[in-house]
């Protein structure tokens, strides 16, 4: 990733201390997603759920990667919704993710796509609709 001139957040998971980051990359053991989402352009993901939602939440397009199960169907759905780019997880050339880092960034079609979904998502406040159905199943 250093051969670009993009800065990369990275969940670095529980393998964190066995590698080091390029100098444009910042990482953690964890990083507080919901935090971060917001600040960023574009979200490189594994396509799973929680990440997935979190993506749409806040409006931003994603470039999917998948490694198991539900990844794969988030991740074609993803790229066939016009929502992000699905890669070959294991055999995309860095070239091939550089270029697709440079297309989302440039596509504004799918740049706005993704904030209007994030708006709508936003606007339908589902935490407290939520929380007004389980003290409906509670009470």
């Amino acid at each position: 990733m250093s051969l670009t001139q993009h800065r990369y957040i990275v969940s670095k998971g529980p393998q964190h201390d066995l590698y080091e980051l390029a100098d444009n990359m910042w990482g953690a053991h964890q990083v507080p997603q919901t935090n971060v989402i917001p600040l960023v352009d574009l979200v490189i993901t594994h396509a799973g759920n929680n990440t997935t939602t979190e993506s749409f939440h806040f409006g931003k397009p994603m470039i999917a990667l998948p490694l198991f199960w539900d990844q794969y169907d988030n991740a074609q759905r993803i790229d066939e919704t016009g929502y992000g780019i699905r890669l070959d997880t294991y055999g995309f050339e860095d070239h091939e993710l550089h270029e697709a880092i440079d297309r989302v960034l440039a596509d504004t079609a799918m740049r706005n796509r993704a904030a209007s979904v994030g708006q709508v998502v936003r606007a339908r406040s589902g935490t407290v609709r939520a929380a007004d159905l389980l003290e409906k199943v509670v009470g």
